[in-house]
């Protein structure tokens, strides 16, 4: 299957009629034609209901003339990237939760514009949801997020690449106990709960009948950490491997749930896009960065 005979079927659908589209593309209507019959010959059905005077593509070209679109723009997002020297190049416009802007991004972003001396990235902060919803409106190439609680629709995909487990974090001179008697003896600072990791520690905390008196809901964990260590209570978190080794140091740590509740960080895209190329190299040094493949 040849990416012409995909951008002249594309050229058929956009333009109407064979003689549109021969006259776009600067082809003979009998060229179109015997383009498009050689492609329905390979896939073996065909793409148009031929009555009347102009042929209408069916449901199998109405399927085909989506995925040709899809093929497309990927191939001219690739061109777009490449220099004649093969450099990458270009701008990844990135959306990031806070958990991950100060994790392993930075570390990767310096490792890739090493590499990459033209590629440029463009970061948006913000809370998983509304990130989806920038990646879904076409306001960003892609997102690292944490995972959904639904399924991901079909023309998008979620791919991990990292683990965070969750700690009870209290302050430093607190001891050591079990969470029952830290809910019971310390107030609770409380990581939005309408967001996706809120929602996860609010439903552990029913599992385990626990009810804590709330001081403060905050939406920025960073924020939580920092209430924390001015003794204004404890909290629940998700920590990444770097912000581990920070908080051991300032904070009295306990293993959240049994097993230890844990939440997985990902990046959300379209399937496909003309940015896939950027997205992919950052997914994969994420991935080396955070050893997640090795530990899956």
């Amino acid at each position: 299957m040849s990416l012409r005979n995909l951008q002249i079927l594309a050229a058929v659908a956009r333009k109407g009629s064979f003689a549109a589209a021969a006259d776009h593309l600067g082809l003979t209507q009998s060229a179109i034609s015997l383009q498009i019959k050689n492609l329905e010959e390979e896939l073996g059905v065909q793409l148009f209901a031929r009555e009347g005077r102009s042929p209408r593509l069916n449901a199998n070209g109405r399927l085909v003339v989506e995925r040709a679109e899809e093929i497309l723009t990927i191939y001219e997002g690739i061109k777009g990237e490449l220099n004649p020297s093969g450099t990458i190049k270009g701008t990844l416009t990135l959306g990031v939760v806070p958990t991950v802007l100060t994790g392993p991004l930075p570390v990767v972003l310096g490792r890739l514009r090493k590499q990459y001396e033209n590629l440029n990235v463009r970061l948006l902060t913000g809370l998983s949801a509304e990130l989806f919803s920038k990646v879904e409106d076409g306001d960003l190439d892609a997102a690292l997020t944490t995972e959904p609680p639904f399924a991901v629709p079909p023309q998008y995909e979620w791919q991990p690449h990292d683990v965070e487990p969750f700690y009870v974090v209290a302050p430093k001179d607190a001891e050591v106990g079990n969470i029952e008697e830290l809910f019971s003896r310390f107030p609770f600072v409380r990581f939005d709960k309408t967001a996706w990791a809120g929602a996860l520690v609010d439903g552990q905390l029913k599992a385990y009948n626990i009810y804590p008196h709330d001081v403060l809901e905050i939406d920025s964990l960073e924020a939580t950490l920092n209430l924390v260590e001015q003794g204004l209570g404890i909290a629940v978190v998700p920590l990444n491997k770097k912000r581990l080794i920070d908080a051991e140091s300032h904070f009295c740590l306990t293993i959240f749930g049994a097993p230890q509740l844990t939440r997985r960080v990902g990046m959300y895209q379209k399937r496909f896009h003309p940015r896939k190329l950027l997205t992919e190299l950052a997914l994969k040094e994420l991935c080396q960065e955070c050893d997640y493949i090795n530990n899956t």
